[in-house]
């Protein structure tokens, strides 16, 4: 399709006036104290080189867009890196404070076919994210021209901006058929962009980031300082003010001191360069001002905070905020920063550009909209009796949806539709804790899948337990594995009416408890973990072997230096066995072999490591007391239990591991440990005989069988040629059993459940 007049005219007219709009640039930004190489930036010149691997592009224009777009930034950056882009000295400043990990900052090039060009070229983004109203057609065009997915967030077009772009319906047309997702905040704005061509499909309400933000922070020094200074004086805060406004904040003030006696206003204008003018506005009131580095004495009536980045300190000192841009027609600013931090909220008549927001605070009493500046010592006066801070409803994770769109369009794989959350709810190392850990991350690639529980590793997409109750009523998957899960699924369903789909994954090789059949009964899938695990089943299931990462789970390059580190020596060889510690798991049978072998193999040392519950304490103090007694204390170690993602370094510091199991459901711990090398000795319970095979990547004996396994240890630490060769082909064999395959069959369950297809 050719392009659009209009878009022929705003190139033109970029290109005659890009010397003009650069020189501008340039002026404004040395003003600001930016260096020349920084400025550059401007031109598409980066002064940053690019990471490996996917870059996601997020640009914010301002201070306020930069900040609400922070939270998102970090969790694409957890799969890409992640460039935030904005075009002032003040908001290049506060970013670069605030910056995630895994994040960078340049300066966004200006909107000419040159600067963007080689901006493109440079850092070759896997995706382009625009906030609120940055609609830069050349920057647009280029991009997805060039096949980068675009998306517009948090968009917020006012009544104006929409008018001006109804001026030119060509060029609005043809920058928006381009645009990949378009999440608006309110409907005003996505029906504006709608009736300017947007795509339907791709255009939905979202509400705004700045709800989903965190709090504004605070520098504790500055701020005990402030309160020191301030004592138990009363205090209220003229926010975010413009022209016109100060003279409301003032008249509003003076009203104010006749009910509440010594009563100080902190002022705080929205553009802090015009600190000069509203002092002078300020004769006849004793003032105090930020930018001089006062703080406010015991006389001072007004503090004039005329700084940039400080207003989460502001909000924390009172408990009544006038919200300005609202008395003068600016559309308003957003309350949710002073009611996150604890002062209820006022404003003016004009609050267009956050009405929803106010909408829901004014249910809750936490923001008042008056007609006129007349109104606010009223208001204000209420508030500032309030002893109580305003209580918000628990916040929806706008960000972490958002993100899950974002990765759709970066990764083609990636389906936002399948959601699912898996349950975690025991606190302790188990099996089910380590496939959770391991497995969800992987899927969380394809899906939007996040865990739920306590003491989760932080690399674990997850989201806190308090928050199940408040799950979007949006059709997902509950994927449990322990009969608590099973029963919170169940709650959720039919207590609270939550759209879920039940899944179940049996791992157990025994009969089931009537509880346990009742909750599988009222499943709508279940899963078997083996062969063996579905024939004790009484549902139909399907059986999904559990896999490995092999990335993760690997040989040590240098396993000398491994145990060295992990304080093990550094020769000789080494025999472990990790999980709980009990009878169940045959603890006591591999330390009853070990104490038979080790006399006459000095250069074999053996480690236990893992927990005991209380209930099995004094088993774990008779082996602590049967190695002491046989003066092998120094050669065969109990080790406590270390977090999930640590294991992978035990096993590969090990030279033959041993699952003595006498029972087992499934048991990961031989293909952990083949798929870094280390071939197993292992009982024939749980799915030992479907992961070892035995003669070739170890040796399969029966349980309970204490002397069978000494033979067999003993056959593999007396022969090193045989150990060896069996751990290369160890290794093979999980290389066949991926942690990624498991996962891919899964989520073909996940969508089968979701009615969108195997």
């Amino acid at each position: 399709m050719a392009a659009p007049l209009g878009w022929h005219l705003y190139a033109g007219a970029v290109a005659l006036a890009g010397p003009a709009i650069r020189r501008r640039d340039v002026a404004r930004l040395s003003r600001d104290g930016v260096p020349p190489a920084r400025i550059a930036e401007r031109d598409g010149r980066a002064t940053l080189p690019r990471p490996d691997g996917p870059l996601i592009w997020i640009h914010a224009v301002s201070v306020g867009e930069a900040v609400s777009v922070l939270d998102l930034a970090a969790r694409l950056a957890r799969d890409a890196a992640v460039l935030l882009t904005t075009t002032s000295a003040t908001s290049a400043r506060i970013v670069a404070d605030r910056l995630p990990p895994g994040c960078l900052h340049q300066f966004a090039p200006l909107d000419t076919a040159p600067a963007v060009r080689r901006f493109l070229d440079h850092w070759h983004p896997a995706l382009a994210v625009l906030a609120e109203s940055e609609i830069w057609p050349r920057q647009i065009v280029e991009a997805a021209d060039g096949g980068i997915p675009v998306a517009l967030v948090n968009a917020r077009l006012s009544d104006r901006s929409l008018r001006n772009w109804r001026r030119a319906p060509g060029l609005a047309r043809h920058l928006l058929s381009r645009l990949s997702l378009i999440a608006a905040q309110d409907r005003r704005t996505a029906d504006g962009l709608l009736a300017l061509g947007a795509d339907p499909a791709r255009t939905r309400v979202t509400g705004t980031l700045k709800t989903a933000a965190a709090p504004l922070d605070a520098d504790p020094r500055a701020l005990a300082d402030l309160r020191h200074a301030i004592g138990d004086r009363p205090v209220w805060v003229a926010a975010s003010t413009h022209p016109g406004e100060e003279e409301a904040a003032i008249a509003a003030h003076r009203a104010l001191l006749a009910r509440h006696p010594g009563l100080l206003l902190i002022l705080v204008p929205r553009h802090p360069q015009r600190g000069g003018d509203v002092a002078a506005a300020l004769s006849g009131w004793n003032v105090a001002r930020r930018s001089q580095g006062a703080l406010p004495g015991p006389r001072t009536q007004i503090y004039l905070a005329d700084t940039l980045g400080e207003m989460g300190l502001w909000f924390r000192l009172t408990r009544a905020a006038f919200i300005g841009g609202s008395l003068a027609d600016h559309g308003g600013h957003n309350p949710l920063e002073a009611v996150r931090l604890g002062a209820y909220a006022v404003s003016g008549p004009h609050v267009a550009n956050f009405s929803d927001i106010y909408a829901d605070l004014a249910v809750i009493g936490a923001a008042t909209v008056v007609p006129g500046g007349a109104a606010l010592p009223k208001a204000l006066s209420r508030m500032l009796s309030q002893e109580n801070p305003p209580a918000l409803p628990p916040a929806t994770d706008l960000t972490a949806t958002l993100a899950d769109d974002l990765r759709a369009l970066v990764c083609p794989g990636y389906d936002p539709r399948v959601r699912v959350v898996a349950p975690n709810f025991k606190r302790r190392l188990s099996g089910v804790t380590a496939t959770v850990v391991r497995l969800v991350p992987v899927q969380a690639a394809r899906i939007p899948i996040r865990a739920a529980g306590p003491a989760l590793p932080a690399h674990v997409p997850q989201i806190p337990l308090s928050s199940l109750p408040f799950l979007p009523m949006q059709p997902a998957v509950w994927h449990a594995r322990r009969n608590v899960e099973m029963l919170g699924g169940l709650a959720l369903r039919h207590g609270l009416r939550k759209p879920l789909k039940l899944l179940f994954t049996s791992a157990s090789q025994r009969r089931h408890t009537g509880l346990t059949k009742w909750l599988i009964r009222r499943q709508d899938a279940v899963v078997a973990t083996s062969h063996r695990s579905a024939a004790y089943l009484e549902v139909p299931c399907d059986v999904i072997m559990h896999g490995i990462d092999t990335d993760a789970f690997r040989p040590a390059p240098d396993r000398a230096a491994l145990r060295a580190r992990l304080g093990l020596p550094p020769d000789g060889t080494v025999v472990g066995c990790f999980g709980r510690i009990r009878a169940q798991k045959g603890t006591d049978a591999f330390v009853d072999a070990l104490l038979t072998l080790l006399p006459d193999r000095p250069y074999v040392t053996g480690i236990v490591m893992g927990r005991a519950v209380d209930k099995d304490r004094a088993f774990l103090d008779d082996l602590r007391s049967r190695i002491g007694t046989a003066g092998l204390s120094d050669r065969l170690r109990i080790l406590p239990e270390v977090p999930v993602d640590a294991m992978a370094e035990w096993y590969a510091a090990l030279d033959l591991y041993v699952a003595p199991q006498r029972w087992e459901g499934f048991g990961l711990t031989p293909l952990e440990a083949a798929a870094c090398g280390v071939p197993s000795v292992a009982t024939r319970v749980g799915a030992f005989e479907d992961l070892v095979c035995d003669g070739t990547t170890g040796l399969l004996v029966p349980p309970d069988d204490t002397p069978a396994m000494a033979r067999a240890m003993a056959g593999l630490l007396d022969d090193p040629a045989r150990l060896a060769a069996m751990g290369g082909a160890a290794r093979a064999r999980a290389e066949s059993m991926s942690l990624s395959a498991e996962g891919d069959a899964l989520i073909a369950i996940y969508r089968r459940l979701l009615g969108l297809g195997g």
